[in-house]
């Protein structure tokens, strides 16, 4: 359903958002946070700034930000641009009379809520939660 370079989009989104205040991140900070190739990092922070997520320093001290406060990106936002719509079932002449084009409809507005209820503030809450969770189990 969602290919690897846009979860790499919300990665870095989530990076970023985990920045938020403390200044640029490098796109070698971020891919090495998140597990991201840097090959792919760099086109996905491209299309990213392009599209008005994040902004860029250049230069020896630049990096990346986010472009506007991460409580006002959903991730629904960044599924949409890296996927397009979140449920487009198949265009043809029957489609405009199929009776499952309501359970296609419904389909489509349950993931829009979900995806945009969430936002990037909150995902980075999270993941600075889980990660002081996983820091503080330990097996003797």
């Amino acid at each position: 359903m969602v290919s690897n370079r846009c979860q790499y989009a919300l990665r870095a989104m989530v990076e970023l958002a985990r920045q938020e205040g403390k200044g640029l991140a490098t796109i070698a900070e971020i891919a090495r946070a998140r597990h991201i190739p840097v090959r792919f990092l760099e086109s996905i922070l491209l299309t990213l700034k392009q599209n008005g997520f994040t902004r860029s320093v250049r230069g020896k001290e630049g990096g990346y930000l986010l472009a506007r406060s991460a409580d006002k990106i959903s991730a629904g936002d960044i599924i949409r641009l890296f996927e397009g719509p979140l449920f487009a079932p198949r265009k043809t002449a029957e489609a405009a009379r199929d009776v499952l084009a309501t359970l296609w409809g419904r389909a489509e507005t349950a993931m829009s809520e979900v995806f945009d209820s969430v936002s990037f503030r909150e995902l980075a809450r999270l993941d600075e939660q889980s990660e002081r969770s996983a820091a503080l189990h330990f097996d003797i």
